[in-house]
């Protein structure tokens, strides 16, 4: 495969495994890569590949390449086939030609949509890539998604959107799109225009409110001069005043249809021809640099796992000597947190199609689950490879479990890992209510096991229930709005 079918496949499996909350165990694969060597992006790479899941992956990307090839292929047809349209409407059955309002239709609303193109890459470089690249990719992503049979185009489309957001490939590929559309469109444009005129013949007129006659002089002329320098005939001054509308006699035939051909070539056909050119050749460069994003959680949690060596996972020792008068971990509540919120999950009662859980106002990144000491390794390498300090680390537990040493551990590596403030969160009341458990009891052995480990807040809340006071709290704490209802 192609290097970008490659970081496509890598971020597809990436994408699966957030979906998870954890990841996926592959020995072969991860040794694979390493033996592999390169950098930790090229590592990815080829673990991605190893993968039983990637080679999946890596079928139903060729699966939906073959699809998207044909509906672009579609897509041109329909772009030339509308060219031929507007020369079919233009040239209908009546023999006389306004050739204002032939220029106009043939050559009108792709030049305002080129003008608008031109000022959205000055004025906004990091944007879109023309509007009907845009559309067309859109298209083509829908239409991709219904027609494979394969369970895993979902994974596959979205891992694709999220690598043409990267490092302008998208842009650039919608670019191309949209220049070779509207190239399409003048070919068929021009092509019927030179049938209707092979095979018709035509009187060609003018007619104009606003504009005075030495203007419209001068605009002929300004739009025939790319023609003219080339030895293309132009109309000159006296034929184009001796076609007003309201004149009698024809004249210029042969000199009106050159103009008019010259124009849609000109201005229509060889400027979209160029611009798609340059396009292509900017997506090619995209292409050359285009990386994935190792900073995203769901690459760190493999910095260990792919390494040259294993790394500590931080705290591992017996838990130590209770402490007499040891408190709970503090209850007061912290102030308002700024910055990033990490989630982790932490041996929770739901299944991982419960992960990783929404609550309304508040944006966290997950980190993925800690269900078992592989995972918690992958979290922890997930937390020590990010760049900047979050906000606040958030581990959500279950109520219904009973803090044992395994929590007390990973709760003191997590707090050896940053320096941000880690607060547990208490879930599941319901389940433990359920099984007729005290709540007080449970609680304070949470907080307890807290407090042993160095943790800043205990708060519990309850993720279904928006009303909970604790999920209020946490909304307004952490939150980037206010709590639903």
């Amino acid at each position: 495969m192609t290097p970008v079918r490659q970081r496509l496949v890598a971020e597809a499996v990436r994408l699966e495994e957030d979906r998870l909350g954890r990841i996926l165990d592959d020995p072969a694969a991860d040794a694979r890569a390493r033996e592999a060597g390169g950098d930790f992006e090229q590592r990815l790479v080829r673990r991605a590949g190893e993968m039983a899941l990637g080679r999946r992956f890596a079928g139903t990307l060729e699966s939906l390449n073959q699809i998207r090839f044909w509906l672009l292929i579609g897509a041109v047809v329909l772009a030339f086939l509308a060219g031929m349209g507007t020369s079919a409407a233009v040239f209908g059955q009546d023999a006389t030609v306004n050739i204002g309002w032939a220029l106009s239709a043939l050559l009108g609303l792709q030049l305002l949509m080129l003008l608008l193109w031109v000022v959205f890459t000055l004025y906004r470089p990091k944007g879109g890539g023309g509007a009907l690249g845009r559309a067309a990719l859109a298209a083509v992503h829908g239409l991709g998604r219904r027609l494979s049979r394969r369970p895993e185009s979902a994974v596959v489309l979205s891992a694709s959107v999220g690598l043409l957001r990267r490092g302008g490939f998208g842009r650039w590929v919608a670019s191309a799109l949209t220049h070779g559309l509207w190239a399409m469109f003048c070919l068929g444009a021009l092509l019927g225009a030179v049938f209707a005129l092979s095979v018709r013949q035509y009187e060609f007129v003018w007619g104009t409110t606003l504009l005075t006659e030495g203007s419209f002089v001068a605009l002929v002329a300004m739009l025939g001069a790319p023609a003219q320098s080339l030895g293309w005939p132009m109309p000159d001054a006296e034929i184009v005043r001796a076609s007003r509308i309201g004149l009698e006699g024809a004249v210029g035939r042969e000199l009106w249809s050159g103009l008019l051909l010259s124009s849609i070539l000109f201005y229509g056909l060889l400027p979209r021809a160029f611009l798609t050119l340059v396009s292509l050749l900017l997506v090619r460069r995209a292409a050359g640099r285009l990386r994935l994003d190792t900073s995203l959680p769901g690459y760190a949690r493999l910095s260990d796992r792919l390494g040259s060596h294993a790394r500590s996972i931080g705290v591992l020792d017996p838990r130590p000597p209770e402490t007499p008068g040891l408190e709970p971990a503090s209850r007061s509540r912290p102030a308002p947190v700024h910055g990033r919120v990490l989630l982790i999950g932490l041996e929770l009662e739901r299944g991982s199609n419960g992960w990783p859980p929404r609550l309304a106002g508040v944006d966290w990144i997950t980190l993925g689950r800690a269900d078992d000491r592989s995972q918690r390794r992958d979290v922890l390498s997930a937390l020590r490879a990010r760049d900047t300090a979050p906000g606040v680390v958030l581990v959500l537990c279950s109520l219904a479990r009973t803090p044992d040493r395994g929590a007390e551990r990973f709760f003191a590596a997590v707090r050896e890992q940053t320096k941000s403030p880690v607060w547990a969160l208490l879930d599941e009341g319901g389940t433990l209510a359920a099984r007729g458990i005290e709540r007080a009891g449970r609680l304070r052995q949470w907080q307890l096991a807290g407090a042993r480990a160095g943790l800043d807040y205990v708060l519990e809340i309850d993720l279904d229930g928006p009303r909970h006071p604790g999920t209020r709290e946490l909304v307004e704490l952490v939150g980037q709005g206010v709590a639903e209802g």
